[in-house]
């Protein structure tokens, strides 16, 4: 540091008596020329040396920094890319993750580097991504009351191997400080730096990272200057780690609502099921009785022939429904029938359709397949049955399936002879958490609409209040 100083200050010097110079041969040389000496031309030679002088004095600062302040100079253009990094908002904690010990083990001569992130609903850190030495730690875990990160926590800075060394020489809580160099050893980090956030979301002073540092490739120390820069690189990402980590959180809440939303739905229609498996498993079961005494009987055998298929590919639609629609995965877009799936959607309700006395019509008048996932598509026309269904509730009434297609899409429209929605909530039907069910959980048709729309397709209602609604579902023809 010493010789940085000195070094700043004889550059500093020399840049002076340049400048002064610069400024005595210019008044000089004009003196020369023109023959007249004024205290105006003076000052007007010192603004024109000025401002020739600015150019070069900028490119020498900069040429000294590189070869005087390498290191610093290194640490700024670091912290300028990762700035950049961080000026738009990163939703996945992962890709974040991955930014730090990129750019540090590319740009700075250490061993390796890692982060480690808060993992709310296990209690842990875990490692999400590392480099060169520690690259192989991605996986590790450390539980949050652990003794490294209860200390990071109650300091709210950076913590070195030295430090960690010296307070076990001390003495002073030995037990705890020797747990403490044991954690960083398994992390490979000679210095931890913490992102701590002070944000209400977390309601109290919460570590939500760390950056874990391998030893210097030159085993040198890590100096005053590393720890500042990287204590700025910390504070710079503690923002978007925040941003991350509550989008990743939104994003898990958001999944166990639907899975809840479709746990109730599948509750709501297991009575149905069961009733709907009942009765074909009644007709096996008698089948199955009297099966030895009258095969020879010609009359019974064509009945068999004529009643076992239908009953045997009504369950089976039944039991393939309640597969897709209760499977959660990624979505998979591949050529479908939406017929398939309605009549599978229609087999599920059908208990409640009887019991409420309603007719169902269906004119499928498509010739193309649409391009959909049929597990997601499960849940779409589920839903706006069961809300048809739900409408004619107590009066009867017809349900009609109609779909037609495009140039380019299938065309789906649900509809109900019920007591159709009011005017002043139709724009609202779509919200989360908005229904006008007793009872309902408002997440259905908004779960529905964004899966249509993840399939690249629309949903749109129509409703007259006393006469009925009309949901059209449009999607991608292949």
């Amino acid at each position: 540091m010493t010789k940085r100083k000195v070094a700043y200050s004889v550059l500093t010097a020399l840049l002076t008596g340049l400048f002064i110079s610069l400024i005595l041969l210019g008044d000089y040389f004009a003196r020369g020329m023109i023959g007249y000496s004024s205290i105006w031309i003076s000052i007007l030679a010192v603004f024109v040396i000025a401002l020739l002088f600015q150019p070069l004095r900028d490119l020498v600062q900069s040429l000294m920094d590189r070869i005087f302040f390498r290191q610093l100079y290194n640490y700024q253009r670091i912290l300028q890319k990762y700035s950049h990094a961080l000026a738009q908002p990163i939703t996945d904690l992962n890709r974040f993750a991955r930014i730090a010990p990129y750019l540090l083990t590319k740009s700075v001569k250490i061993s390796g580097a890692s982060v480690m992130v808060l993992d709310r609903e296990h209690h842990n850190y875990i490692v999400r991504a590392g480099e060169k030495d520690a690259r192989e730690l991605i996986g590790t875990a450390l539980l949050d009351d652990s003794p490294l990160v209860s200390e990071l926590v109650k300091r709210k800075r950076e913590l070195s191997v030295e430090e960690v060394k010296d307070k076990i020489k001390s003495g002073e809580d030995r037990v705890r400080w020797e747990a403490i160099l044991s954690e960083m050893r398994r992390l490979k980090a000679v210095l931890v730096i913490p992102s701590i956030s002070e944000s209400q979301y977390f309601q109290k002073p919460t570590l939500l990272a760390t950056i874990n540092l391998c030893q210097k490739l030159s085993k040198q120390p890590y100096s005053k200057e590393d720890i500042e820069f990287l204590d700025t690189l910390a504070n710079q990402a503690t923002v978007t780690i925040e941003y991350a980590f509550i989008f990743e959180e939104f994003k898990k809440a958001q999944e166990t609502l639907v899975r809840s939303e479709k746990l109730a739905a599948i509750g709501t229609t297991t009575a149905g099921v069961a009733h709907e498996l009942k009765n074909p498993l009644t007709y096996l079961s008698a089948v199955a009785q009297v099966l030895p005494k009258k095969w020879d009987d010609k009359e019974f055998r064509q009945s068999l022939n004529q009643m076992l298929p239908a009953e045997i590919q009504r369950m089976q639609l039944i039991i393939e429904g309640l597969l897709d629609y209760s499977r959660s995965r990624e979505l998979a877009l591949k050529p479908l029938n939406v017929s398939e799936v309605l009549d599978k959607a229609i087999a599920l309700l059908a208990y409640e359709v009887r019991k409420f006395k309603i007719d169902v019509d269906t004119s499928y008048q498509h010739s193309k397949n649409a391009n959909a996932d049929s597990n997601r598509l499960m849940q779409v026309f589920m839903n706006l049955i069961a809300n048809a269904v739900q409408a004619m509730e107590g009066n009867g009434g017809l349900l009609s399936i109609r779909t037609s297609d495009t140039d380019n899409q299938v065309v789906i429209c649900i509809s109900d002879t019920g007591r159709g929605i009011p005017a002043n909530k139709i724009n609202r039907i779509f919200d989360s958490f908005f229904t006008t069910k007793d009872g309902g959980t408002g997440l259905g048709l908004s779960i529905s609409k964004k899966i249509v729309e993840e399939h690249h397709g629309s949903i749109s209602v129509e409703s007259t209040e006393g006469r009925g609604t009309t949901f059209t579902v449009r999607l991608p023809a292949v």
